[in-house]
Formats: structure tokens, C-alpha cells, sequence
């Protein structure tokens, strides 16, 4: 009943369809990426781990993300965005499911690899169904739509997550969560279509149909073109040092440094984290506009977010216990709206090669702000126990030493902006 209804309503209503099940899959993929800051006490009280152990349970995430980007490429190619969207959607699930029942750390480290395999099979079939079902003067604002309702994702599981966690333990949030995903898997089973062509097939509107999805092959040529590219490289660790950076303080240790330097409560320490995601979610289509119409400008923009990405870090870095609570606020917000370059980064990488190879570079290029955000979460896990902490508590001189590597990490990828080729023509 349910495939019938759908497939007698016009293209243009099924779209919607199809945006709301995707955005409604791709807000558990920013919730999962970041929620592990709020449970971070939770973890560390019932495992009896280390800083470190934490760093390196919450980065797990990552690590399954990026190394999975270039197998769901794959499996979209060939398998289709529909199948590889359900399919690992199941596999979060289960995850999840897992991450609620862990008995110990093993196990819930095995759980938290699961849901970042299950969560790395949204974003680029999403982007392959973007470019099938919309025009090209649709396609940003999808994308930007999308990212959007990630960043919703991402606030949830802040301070509401706090709440809900302190009315019913972290282990319950993840049941539900599970239950939620096998939900959205099923939803996007039914819902999702790969291409107009098969849904107009369906529909009886189609009439001697051609797939627009010719196979391109990439050469020995391409990769040597992408690998010599220097600015392949310098914005690749771009990426790994500023979305590191940014994860490393909004999905696991801003909640502690809050907790454990200024005393705040859970909520509170959620609420002020929540402000990154209200910094990105404004930041992100801005960014882009004021790159396009403003400034009219690549590198010059991406070297202003950057320069002013650091600004938050001089401070928590050097006035790490001086810091009035109301500033902690505007940090989190000036820290999330600068930390979202990356949508220029990747115009950059886009105009710099042929239209044929610009999925297989930006694939490549997408693996290292992943690896950046468990890199950081793993070694400020290091630093904080080099220092020494009682009972999952740590001192200022821990979070002050930590927070100076990401400061002079930031610094170093801002002189390598300078050298970047500008993209941007003004014809």
C-alpha cells in the first residue's frame, strides 16, 4: 500500500520523501560522532579506564568512518545508495544495541567500531542521490540542507542528551537509539529510489528512459595527477588539524574540561557544547556565500576562518582556568562557526581538477578529517594521563598542556593555508 501510494505521487512531492528520510538517517550520524563528551564520566566510572581508554573508545568512531568511505563509494556504485543506506543503517543499529548491553570496555569499544561502520553509509550515497534527483542549481542547497539537519544532530546530543541521560542512564539512550535506526533502515528501504529513472518506470511516466550513470574509469593518470598535487595535500591536513581539533574539544573533552576545571554540572557543561553545533549550523551555508558573493575569494577565506579558528585556542590554551563561564559560551559558538572551512576547503579541491575525477579526490581528501578527529581525541587522552589525574579527574596543567598541542598543531596548518592556489576566478 505504502509502495503504491508513493509511486502514484509526482516526482516533484516524492523528492520531499526522499530529503526527509535522508535527513532523518543522517541526524544519528552527528549525534553518534559527538555524544560520547556527555557519557564521558558515565564511561570512565563504570569501565574504570583510563583518559586515554576514553580517547581511544570515542575515536573508534572515526577510524571505522574514514577507512569505510572508500568501500561505501563502492557498494553505492554498484549495490546502489538504497541497499548500502539500509544495510549499514542495521549494522548502527546493532551497534548501538550492543553499546547499551556492554558488559565491559572490550565490548563496547567492539560496539562503538560497529556504529561507525553502520553511520559511514549515509553521506555519500546521499550525495549520489542528490545528483540524480536534483538539478544542479538544487544540488548545494540539498547538500547544505543536509548538513543542517546534521548539526541538529549533533545539538541533540549535547544538552538534551545530558537530560536524558541524567533521568535514565546512558545505557537506555542507546537502546532507543537502536530502536530508532532499525526504524530509519526499514524507512529507507521502502522510500528511498535510486534513480528518477526507476521511479518513473514505476509510475508509468517514463518512456524510453536512459540512465544518465555511465560508468567512468579512473586511469594510473588520474591518481598521479591527484597525488602530485600539492594542494591535495596541504588542504588534506587542513582538514585533519581543524575538524580534529573541533571534534577532539565538542565530541569528547570540552564536557570534562568543563566538569573537571570549572565544576559544572552535566546539563550546563551539554548547554555549552550545544553551542558549537549553533555555530556550524550557521556557519556552514554562510561560509559558502560569503566565499561565492563577498569576498569573491578561495584562499583568502579559508585563511580568515582559519586565522580566526585559532583565537578560541590561544585561549583556553594559555587562560585555561581564567576564564569567566559566559565566555565559554561565545568560545564554543566562535569555535564552531569558524570551524567550518571545510566547505570552502572542498570547492577548492573540486576546482582544481577535471570534472570526472572530482568524486574519487574528494573521497580521499574526506578520510583525513576523520583520522584528524580520532588522532586528537586519542593523544589529548595521552597528554591528560602523562599529567597525571585522580579518579577520572584532571588538573588544570593537564587540560591547559593538552589544549597548546591542538594550539600549535592550528598554527602550523595556517601558514601551510598561504601557500594554496586561489580557484576562485572573478570572470
Amino acid at each position: 500500500m505504502v509502495k503504491n501510494t508513493m509511486f502514484n505521487m509526482p516526482e516533484k512531492k516524492y523528492r520531499w520523501i526522499l530529503l526527509i528520510t535522508l535527513a532523518l538517517v543522517y541526524f544519528f550520524v552527528y549525534f553518534h560522532r559527538v555524544s560520547s563528551a556527555v557519557i564521558s564520566k558515565d564511561l570512565l566510572y563504570e569501565f574504570g579506564v583510563s583518559a586515554l581508554s576514553l580517547g581511544l573508545l570515542s575515536s573508534m568512531y572515526f577510524y571505522t568512518y574514514s577507512l569505510f568511505q572508500i568501500p561505501v563509494g563502492i557498494f553505492t556504485d554498484t549495490i546502489g545508495p538504497r541497499k548500502t543506506i539500509a544495510f549499514l543503517t542495521i549494522f548502527s543499529a546493532v551497534g548501538s544495541f550492543l553499546f547499551g548491553i556492554a558488559l565491559n570496555f572490550n565490548m563496547a569499544l567492539g560496539a562503538r567500531l560497529i556504529i561507525g561502520v553502520g553511520v559511514s553509509g549515509v553521506w555519500i550515497p546521499a550525495l549520489k542521490l542528490f545528483s540524480r534527483w536534483y538539478s544542479k542549481r538544487e544540488y548545494a542547497t540539498m547538500v547544505g540542507i543536509l548538513l543542517a539537519v546534521g548539526n541538529i544532530g549533533a545539538l541533540s546530543a549535547s544538552y538534551p542528551l545530558a537530560i536524558i541521560v541524567n533521568d535514565f542512564g546512558w545505557r537506555f539512550a542507546f537502546y532507543v537509539i537502536s530502536i530508532i535506526s532499525v526504524f530509519l533502515a526499514i524507512i529507507s528501504w521502502v522510500f528511498i529510489r535510486d534513480s528518477p529513472e526507476y521511479y518513473l518506470k514505476k509510475t508509468g511516466e517514463l518512456k524510453n528512459a536512459t540512465s544518465n550513470s555511465n560508468k567512468q574509469s579512473i586511469s594510473k593518470n588520474h591518481f598521479k595527477l591527484i597525488f602530485k598535487n600539492k594542494d591535495v595535500w596541504i588542504l588534506s591536513i587542513w582538514l585533519f588539524v581543524v575538524y580534529g581539533a573541533l571534534l577532539a574539544y565538542q565530541g569528547l573533552w570540552g564536557y570534562p574540561y568543563f566538569r573537571d576545571v570549572f565544576n559544572l554540572p552535566k546539563a550546563t557543561s551539554g548547554f555549552i557544547l550545544m553551542f558549537v553545533s549553533i555555530g556550524m549550523l550557521i556557519g556552514s551555508p554562510f561560509v559558502g556565500y560569503f566565499s561565492d558573493k563577498i569576498m569573491k575569494s578561495r584562499k583568502k577565506v579559508i585563511i580568515i576562518w582559519l586565522g580566526s579558528f585559532i583565537l578560541p585556542w590561544i585561549v583556553i590554551s594559555f587562560f585555561t582556568a581564567k576564564i569567566n563561564i559566559g565566555l565559554l559560551y561565545l568560545l564554543s559558538f566562535w569555535m564552531g562557526f569558524f570551524g567550518c572551512g571545510n566547505v570552502v576547503v572542498f570547492a577548492i579541491i573540486k576546482e582544481q581538477f577535471p570534472l570526472e575525477i572530482t568524486g574519487t579526490v574528494q573521497s580521499i581528501v574526506n578520510v583525513f578529517p576523520f583520522v584528524g578527529a580520532a588522532f586528537f581525541q586519542t593523544f589529548l587522552g595521552y597528554i591528560l594521563d602523562l599529567v597525571g589525574g585522580t579518579q577520572g579527574v584532571y588538573p588544570v596543567a593537564a587540560y591547559s598542556l593538552a589544549f597548546k598541542f591542538v594550539f600549535a598543531f592550528v598554527i602550523a596548518v595556517f601558514i601551510m593555508s598561504f601557500f594554496v592556489k586561489e580557484t576562485l576566478t572573478t570572470d
